[in-house]
């Protein structure tokens, strides 16, 4: 399978990008250590489109979301099965009233904006079409770039969300929130 990934030298996305391609898929990087720049829509939604998946993951004031509305718009009704996996953040879910280390109120407030219109987007574009498939994936707090040592590992919480999406790979999850445990759960 191609997956275009966004953001795939940091973080979530290069923890994607590692995981996936061990299992032998194409990755299709687009991050602005290569150059790219996802607040070039039509350019970057020219790299995504012969993809199969695209890990919206990126995100650059409101750009993320305008990304899933053109490439949304370039495979709504293909043929071919296509898939968007908007990579979203659990604090959608309710204002934070923690302080993430460096960043500022309004810096958090306005993360949080944005990543809500992504969330509003999924929402009334997974309702317009068969084709691409939309899932909204909600971290909680992982361990990436900023955020505090308290989150969990960035390769666990990728490893759990694309193990989810394989175990049921003839079921569409249209959205998911994965966070951190303190003490592990015996079942």
């Amino acid at each position: 399978m191609k997956i275009a990934i966004t953001g795939h030298k940091h973080g979530i996305g290069k923890a994607f990008a590692e995981q996936l391609s061990a299992r032998s898929h194409e990755i299709i990087g687009v991050s602005r250590s290569d150059g790219e720049n996802i607040r070039r829509i039509p350019h970057t939604a020219s790299i995504i489109e012969p993809c199969d998946l695209f890990i919206n993951n990126a995100q650059s004031q409101f750009a993320q979301t305008e990304l899933f509305y053109e490439v949304w718009s370039r495979w709504k009704n293909l043929s071919t099965p296509k898939w968007i996996w908007n990579i979203g953040t659990q604090m959608t879910q309710s204002p934070s009233n923690s302080v993430l280390e460096g960043y500022t109120d309004v810096e958090i407030s306005l993360y949080r904006t944005q990543k809500k219109a992504l969330e509003t987007a999924t929402e009334q574009l997974q309702q317009k079409a068969r084709w691409p498939k939309i899932s909204m994936i909600r971290p909680g707090e992982v361990n990436t770039q900023k955020i505090s040592e308290d989150g969990s590992n960035v390769n666990t919480w990728v490893s759990s969300v694309i193990n989810t999406f394989t175990l049921h790979e003839n079921i569409h999850i249209r959205e998911i929130s994965i966070g951190h445990i303190a003490k592990r759960i015996p079942i």
